[in-house]
C-alpha cells in the first residue's frame, strides 16, 4: 500500500508539474497580449465572460488567470467591476482541461492514434528547443509530455486500489453530500489544483463505483476549493484586487449552494439517475453544466454580488 501510495504521490506531482509548465510556457509567450484583450474587451460583462473562458482554455489553468485578473485590478488596469465577467468566464474555460484528460483516460486508440506513443519524441523535441534558448516552445512541449505522463502512471497507480474491496465500499458509502463537498474542498486545498481533482475522479470512475450521487457534489467542492490560489494571489493587494478574490470564493460558495439545493430535491426524491454509474466524459460533464448553469444563474445578479463582496471586504478593512 505504501508503494501504491508513493507512486500516485509522485504521478501526481508529474501531472501538476506539466500542468504549470504548459500554463507558463503558454502564458509567457501569450501574456502582453492578453493582458491587451483582457484591458480592452472587458468593458462588458459579456465579453469578459467569453474572453475569460477562452483565455483560460488556451493557457489551461485558471488559477494563472485569475491571479492575473487580481494582479491587473491591482495596479488599476482593468476595474473590480469588469472583473467579475472574467473571473466567471476562468472557471468555465478550465473545464477543457477535463474534457482533455476523459479523451486521454479512454484507450480506445489505434495503435498510431495514442498520444501516449509520441512521449518520448515530444519530451526529446522540448529539449532542442530547451538548448537552443527557446525556453516557452520548450516549457508547452514538455508540459504537455509532463501532463500526460502524470496522467498515465496516475491511472496505474491507481489500478490496484480500485481493485481493493476497503476502496469500493468506501466509495458507494460517500453518500453524504456533505462530507462529499468537503473531500473535494480540501483535497483541491492541497493539491493547489482543480484539474488534478477531477483527474482523480475520472480515474476513479474505471472502478465502476462512481455515481452521479458520489460525483456531483466532490466537483462542486472543487470548485470552492480551487479558490486558494485566487485568495493566495490577493495577499498583499488592494482593496479592489482583495475584492476579485473575495467575490471568486463567493461565486464559488453561492453556486455551489444553489445546486446543492438542486441537487438534495433530486436525492430525496430518490431520482434514478443519481444511482447511475459515471465514466470520464460524463465527469467533465457534470464540471462543465456546473460552470456553465453557474453563468446563467449569476449574469443577471453580477450587481448583487458585487454589492456583497465590498460589504465583507469593507467589514474586514474596518
Amino acid at each position: 500500500t505504501m508503494k501504491i501510495l508513493l507512486e500516485f504521490i509522485l504521478s501526481l506531482c508529474i501531472f501538476i508539474y506539466g500542468i504549470q509548465l504548459l500554463s507558463n510556457g503558454l502564458a509567457s509567450s501569450l501574456l502582453k497580449k492578453i493582458k491587451i484583450y483582457l484591458q480592452k474587451y472587458t468593458k462588458k460583462t459579456y465579453q469578459g465572460i467569453i474572453l475569460g473562458t477562452f483565455i483560460t482554455a488556451l493557457v489551461q489553468s485558471s488559477g494563472i488567470i485569475t491571479v492575473l485578473i487580481v494582479s491587473l485590478v491591482n495596479a488599476n488596469l482593468i476595474t473590480f467591476h469588469n472583473s467579475l465577467g472574467l473571473m466567471m468566464g476562468a472557471n468555465l474555460g478550465t473545464c477543457l482541461t477535463s474534457w482533455l484528460t476523459s479523451l486521454l483516460t479512454t484507450n480506445n486508440y489505434l495503435f498510431f492514434l495514442n498520444p501516449y506513443n509520441y512521449i518520448p519524441f515530444i519530451i526529446l523535441t522540448g529539449l532542442i528547443f530547451h538548448l537552443k534558448k527557446k525556453i516557452n516552445t520548450s516549457n508547452i512541449l514538455l508540459g504537455f509530455s509532463f501532463f500526460m505522463l502524470g496522467l498515465k502512471m496516475m491511472q496505474n497507480s491507481l489500478n490496484p486500489i480500485l481493485e481493493y474491496t476497503w476502496f469500493q465500499k468506501f466509495i458507494k458509502n460517500l453518500n453524504n453530500p456533505f462530507l462529499s463537498i468537503f473531500i473535494g474542498i480540501i483535497v483541491t486545498s492541497l493539491v493547489q489544483s482543480s484539474s488534478a481533482t477531477v483527474a482523480i475522479l475520472q480515474t476513479i470512475t474505471k472502478s465502476g463505483t462512481i455515481t452521479y450521487l458520489n460525483s456531483i457534489p466532490l466537483i462542486m467542492g472543487e470548485n470552492i476549493g480551487s479558490c486558494l490560489t485566487t485568495l493566495i494571489g490577493s495577499f498583499k493587494t488592494n482593496k479592489n484586487a482583495k475584492m476579485v478574490a473575495i467575490s471568486h470564493l463567493l461565486y464559488n460558495i453561492l453556486g455551489t449552494l444553489i445546486f446543492l439545493s438542486l441537487y438534495l430535491i433530486a436525492y430525496y426524491l430518490n431520482l434514478n439517475f443519481l444511482t447511475k454509474k459515471v465514466n470520464s466524459y460524463q465527469i467533465a460533464l457534470i464540471h462543465t453544466l456546473f460552470n456553465f448553469l453557474s453563468i446563467l444563474v449569476f449574469y443577471p445578479l453580477l450587481n448583487i454580488l458585487e454589492e456583497l463582496t465590498k460589504k465583507i471586504v469593507n467589514l474586514k478593512n474596518n
